[in-house]
């Protein structure tokens, strides 16, 4: 296990890369809490920095609190990252914004290690929860707010373009003149 206790460089290129070069280290890029340093807002601080977004990324609306993440979620993606709404989309390397619930007043937040399985469970890449390194455990998708994909990992779905209609138009004009 090697603690960073700053902003550092690691490989990203995949996502397995990154678990890879994260697995079982440490980080606390803001020293805060003194008491309890390694957040899991310190490993997705990490990842933001490592994408070239200034220090302090991703920012919180002022809560000091993981769930926050998504309430500032338009300048977190900047162009970076495309936002998902919904849980069954989830795939292996979106980093997963949760809720805060009774007995967890700051929410959660982690990389998924598994695309969305159909259940209300997920395994995650995260710090402090289980323990204060970065380890893989499974996380319930009960307190759910939203995802980041990183557009470096994932190719966004291709929409239609304008030629690509423009053509199915012309068809479909040609049709109605024949009957």
């Amino acid at each position: 296990m090697t603690t960073y206790r700053t902003y550092v460089t690691i490989p990203h290129s995949t996502y397995e890369e990154w678990r890879s070069n994260t697995l079982g280290n440490q980080y606390d890029v803001d020293g805060f809490p003194s008491d309890q340093p390694f957040q899991c807002w310190d490993f997705a601080a990490e990842f933001w920095h490592n994408l070239g977004f200034p220090n302090g990324y991703p920012t919180n609306a002022g809560t000091h609190a993981a769930y926050g993440i998504w309430d500032d979620r338009t300048s977190n993606a900047g162009d970076k990252f495309d936002l998902i709404y919904d849980k069954t989309q989830i795939k292996r390397g979106d980093v997963i914004i949760y809720n805060y619930f009774t007995g967890n007043p700051y929410g959660h937040v982690g990389f998924a290690d598994s695309d969305y399985n159909g259940t209300n469970n997920i395994n995650i890449l995260s710090q402090n929860n289980d323990a204060t390194s970065v380890t893989v455990h499974n996380y319930s998708l009960a307190y759910f707010r939203g995802a980041f994909r990183y557009r470096g990992w994932h190719q966004p779905t291709p929409s239609l373009t304008s030629d690509s209609r423009f053509k199915w138009v012309l068809y479909a004009r040609k049709l109605r003149k024949k009957y």
